[in-house]
């Protein structure tokens, strides 16, 4: 553990897992100035952004101890965050200090506002697909589509909204397709809250235009089942599903000479990149 000791003695030992001890004692002199060399202070990391702490003022004998849950994705970020949450306790223990408050006065004056309850981060992306199946005749189909959703209830459930196009050919026969579908995943975070996986099911109903000498159109219905996994960078997101999307009934357009079939269950992959939709405490002041 890095220990930093300023010249009256005093200990900040400020190297917990996740942090940036430079950067955190940077802001904290940016915010409390010199001081910050009156207070004892020790972090250590706990779980799941979890991080202990521990706080002997001037003067104080007894040891004030906190447990507070960080949110950055970046270890400068938590510590900028941490930052801010000791400063807050350490200019409320000052401006208490002649009255003497009780301790649930200054746990109350002294709470930070990352206390709040968290609130739901929303994103939107752009994605690239394609289908292939039936085994018998792999008749791929590629597309593009729009989409946006939202991770839920401690990150662990992910609803989602899709718009997309699909085009297929043979020989002559040509296939757009359009559809739109509403689902929802459940997974986890990991790997400190950078990697997100789970498992998505989304219903989705189907129109579909095939053209040669003659043109047709028919809807459909049909779903997507597959594995999701999302890399999530500061603002940015890309992800990766992949996994079976089914048609009801089958799509069978057939020309003069060839027939193109996309069947009850063909293998779908899909790319997707994205940013996030900022909270309102992330929003430039």
């Amino acid at each position: 553990m890095l220990a930093l000791a300023p010249a009256d003695g005093a200990v900040h030992e400020l190297d917990a897992a996740g942090l940036d001890p430079v950067a955190l004692q940077l802001g904290l002199r940016a915010r409390v100035g010199d001081e910050l060399d009156q207070w004892r202070i020790s972090i250590e990391a706990g779980q799941d952004g979890r991080y202990e702490l521990a706080l002997t003022g001037p003067g104080h004998a007894n040891t004030e101890r906190r447990t507070v849950e960080l949110n950055g994705q970046t270890e400068t970020d938590r510590s900028r965050e941490l930052a801010s949450i000791l400063a807050v306790i350490i200019e409320s223990a000052e401006a208490n200090e002649p009255n003497e408050p009780s301790e649930p006065d200054l746990a109350d004056r002294s709470q930070p506002p990352a206390a709040s309850p968290e609130r739901p981060r929303g994103f939107m992306l752009i994605e690239g697909h394609v289908g292939l199946g039936p085994p018998r005749a792999i008749d791929p189909g590629l597309g593009v589509g729009l989409g946006a959703g939202a991770w839920l209830l401690g990150e662990h459930l992910q609803p989602r909204v899709r718009v997309r196009w699909s085009h297929g050919w043979a020989g002559e026969i040509d296939v757009h397709q359009a559809d739109a579908g509403l689902g929802l995943a459940a997974g986890a975070p990991v790997a400190r809250g950078q990697l997100w996986l789970g498992i998505l099911a989304m219903p989705v109903i189907k129109w579909t235009h095939a053209e040669q000498l003659k043109s047709a159109t028919a809807w459909a219905g049909g779903g997507e089942l597959g594995a999701l996994a999302q890399l999530r960078l500061g603002h940015l997101v890309m992800g990766v599903r992949t996994g079976v999307e089914t048609t009801f009934p089958a799509l069978r357009a057939r020309g003069t000479q060839d027939v193109l079939r996309w069947g009850h269950v063909r293998w779908l992959l899909t790319l997707e990149i994205g940013l996030t939709i900022p909270k309102k405490s992330e929003l430039p002041r």
